[in-house]
């Protein structure tokens, strides 16, 4: 029994009760009643004055049902399905019936002014005998349902709720005296753990359970309750071949009593809810959670007050358990090596553990890396059971103390020329002094080599230690300081876990010798070959870019010879050619006519709308055709000119003088634009730019403003007068 029951009272009876009271059908209530809610196992109903509310309960003419209404000022009635007033009371009710017939009995509270009433209401479905039975006696008797999965469980301190609402609790609405004893009988088609609880007692009645089976009889408790006590619970054992039976006396006539059971099984799986960062388990004594792991995991277990698990271990398909399998404190179970699983067994009579699956791998590699140096070992050159050690870079291990785990040894590995010199520093992070052993293996005899071997006691707290290492596999061991502390101990214990940061550096000393082969003469015809081919393959791009260079040249000497070539394209899209052939062509020039020299450029163009020239920067603007806009409502041909220094980090502005600003919608070629401004970024010394510029808004004027840095200094260059949108024709 988990705990003296007198401690248990009312601690446990809450979960049960407030089960039981979820299957209530509930009648319809005045809209003047604001709430009614659950308070453990009973209502609570709160009304407003002249406010009404009313429940039904469903009784045959073999059942007892409950009524109990406790209030200020309230009136309660009972009535029948006829109508028929059966008890009424002001201030509070308390009933048990059993109805001649089957039938639905009404409960009705009236509120005198605003309060609230607690209310509680059952029907009896536990069978009483009329006389006390004898041992193997074939009376009536209630068979108790198992728990299963979902259901709601408790422990003898604190219950656990999961998934609501598990009604498989049977009840007994009696009503005793003095010299009238009622005897309720139960029993389970399986070993189980019984929970009795004691709802309600008008006046004080003494309780004894007994257990029978078919020979004899046990007392397995006496017990006297008043209603301060209540409720109450109380927890026993009952085997397959027994048969619990409650004797309820009470002291008072008429006293009116209810007392519940429910069963739950010993065997099976706990339950679980799930946590953030761990797991409840709940379950009674038997039962099984089972857990699957490997050699570098553990349980973290920590139990609630009264529960005691054991531990034990899956190896090679049995079910071991080491000699401190059983606890009831806090503490970490390690999977001894070769487990494959961990199963946690409930001892005590309930169970309830928050548990945390962690592990402790060497580089997250999900095992334990092996703590002595055994060269002839091929398993640990080619990376051992953790892994190789990063050349560069850090890893993180763990000695774990309760599995004896005192040294770690790690490989990690150089690809290097031969005849190769490296220098290779390991730091350690820990938070204790730790042994730190770096040895080196010759590639060619396979032994440490001695003389370049180092081992010191490091304080973990950053401090390093280097030596030479040729290329091939070498070694990291790392281990404690007093191993013997540790392996005289006992596997399983509750020792510290060191953890342990490794950090690696490497350098090149001496590169050593490359390697070279004579390659065949096979090899010597293909590599011939494929050269040949890649060198094809290397001048198709130049070639294409010549031909690029060769029109844009052609397309630029056809411009320069050309004059007013604005005015021939208002001609042609008069006369119907397609704005989008314009625009397209209009864009091609402008990267050859770059390359003009800039006066030859402007009279390709015709005569500018606007020009500016200073020593260090020329600039001309043309307005075109609004037909060839696309995204704004004006359309300006810009060209920049820069003298014989270099401008950086250039902006071209539109500013309006008075008005509305413009917008930028479009550059072409594609600059970066924002607002009023395109981003030139460098315009190089003795080099032309020619670009189109989209602007939207209502503004007709704006004036050209060009800014940037001319050897790391501002410079900026501003026209003496605005640049019209639109021309004289048009406006």
């Amino acid at each position: 029994m988990l705990g003296d029951p007198g401690t248990m009272a009312k601690r446990g009876a809450a979960a049960l009760l407030v089960l039981l009271m979820c299957s209530l059908p509930f009648a319809s209530a005045s809209a003047d009643t604001t709430l009614v809610t659950h308070d453990e196992e009973r209502l609570v109903v709160q009304g407003n004055a002249g406010a009404t509310w009313s429940t039904t309960l469903n009784l045959d003419a073999t059942q007892r049902g409950l009524f109990v209404v406790a209030c200020g000022s309230c009136e309660a009635s009972v009535e029948d399905a006829a109508g028929t007033a059966l008890a009424s009371g002001v201030g509070g009710l308390d009933l048990t019936h059993r109805p001649e017939v089957a039938g639905t009995l009404t409960l009705q509270v009236t509120f005198v002014v605003e309060e609230s009433a607690t209310v509680l209401l059952l029907a009896s479905t536990m069978t009483e005998v009329p006389n006390r039975p004898a041992p193997g006696e074939d009376v009536i008797s209630t068979v108790l349902a198992p728990s299963g999965a979902g259901d709601a469980w408790w422990t003898g301190t604190d219950h656990v709720r999961l998934n609501g609402g598990w009604q498989g609790a049977a009840t007994a609405v009696v009503n005793v005296s003095a010299d009238s004893t009622a005897y309720v009988l139960a029993e389970t088609e399986e070993p189980a753990w019984v929970d009795v609880l004691v709802q309600h007692a008008s006046s004080e009645i003494d309780l004894r359970l007994i257990l029978q089976n078919n020979t004899l009889e046990v007392t397995h408790a006496s017990l006297t309750l008043t209603q301060d006590d209540l409720p109450f619970s109380h927890r026993m054992f009952l085997d397959a071949d027994q048969r619990a039976m409650m004797l309820i006396e009470g002291t008072a006539p008429n006293t009116g009593a209810a007392v519940a059971m429910a069963s739950h099984p010993t065997s099976g799986a706990m339950d679980e809810v799930a946590g953030e960062d761990s797991e409840r388990v709940v379950g009674h004594g038997g039962q099984i959670k089972v857990y699957d792991v490997n050699d570098t995991d553990a349980l973290r277990v920590t139990p609630a007050l009264g529960t005691e698990f054991r531990a034990e271990h899956l190896v090679q398909g049995t079910w071991v358990a080491t000699s401190n399998a059983t606890s009831t404190q806090p503490r970490t179970v390690w999977a001894l090596p070769g487990a494959v699983a961990l199963r946690l067994t409930c001892i005590s009579p309930t169970c309830s553990a928050d548990v945390a699956l962690t592990e402790a791998s060497d580089l997250r590699s999900g095992e334990d890396a092996q703590g002595y140096v055994d060269l002839s070992d091929e398993l640990l050159r080619q990376g051992g059971s953790a892994g190789y050690l990063p050349l560069n870079g850090s890893a993180n291990g763990h000695l774990v103390r309760a599995t004896l785990d005192v040294a770690d040894v790690f490989p990690f590995q150089i690809d290097a020329w031969e005849d190769s010199i490296h220098l290779v520093k390991v730091t350690v992070w820990t938070s204790e002094p730790v042994m730190l052993e770096l040895i080196p293996i010759d590639p060619i005899t396979g032994t440490v080599d001695e003389d370049e071997r180092k081992h010191e006691v490091v304080s973990g707290q950053g401090e390093s230690l280097s030596a030479q290492f040729g290329r091939g596999t070498h070694l990291v061991r790392i281990s404690l300081v007093n191993p013997d502390e540790v392996l005289n101990g006992t596997w399983g214990s509750d020792l510290a876990t060191l953890n342990y940061t490794l950090e690696m550096a490497h350098g090149v000393v001496d590169e050593g010798d490359e390697p070279w082969f004579e390659p065949d003469e096979a090899s010597q015809i293909w590599g011939a070959r494929v050269r040949w081919i890649l060198g094809f393959c290397f001048l198709i791009p130049v070639a294409y870019l010549a031909r690029m260079q060769r029109r844009r040249t052609l397309l630029a000497n056809t411009l320069r010879a050309q004059r007013e070539r604005l005015r021939q394209i208002v001609a042609r899209l008069d006369e119907g050619r397609p704005v989008a052939q314009e625009r397209r062509d209009l864009h091609l020039a402008l990267d050859a006519v770059a390359t003009l020299d800039f006066e030859d450029a402007c009279l390709s163009w015709g005569q500018p709308d606007l020009q500016h020239r200073t020593d260090e920067l020329a600039f001309a603007a043309w307005r075109l055709d609004r037909r060839l806009a696309q995204h704004g409502a004006h359309v300006v041909l810009v060209g920049l000119a820069a003298g014989p220094r270099t401008w950086e980090a250039t902006a071209l502005r539109f500013d309006a003088p008075i008005g509305a600003a413009c917008e930028v919608k479009a550059v072409e070629p594609r600059f970066m634009h924002h607002g009023e401004d395109v981003f030139l970024d460098t315009i190089r010394a003795e080099t032309v730019v020619f670009l189109t510029v989209e602007l939207d808004g209502a503004n007709t004027l704006v004036d050209l403003e060009v800014n940037g840095l001319v050897d790391a200094k501002p410079r900026a260059a501003r026209a003496s007068a605005p640049l019209e949108l639109v021309s004289t024709e048009e406006a």
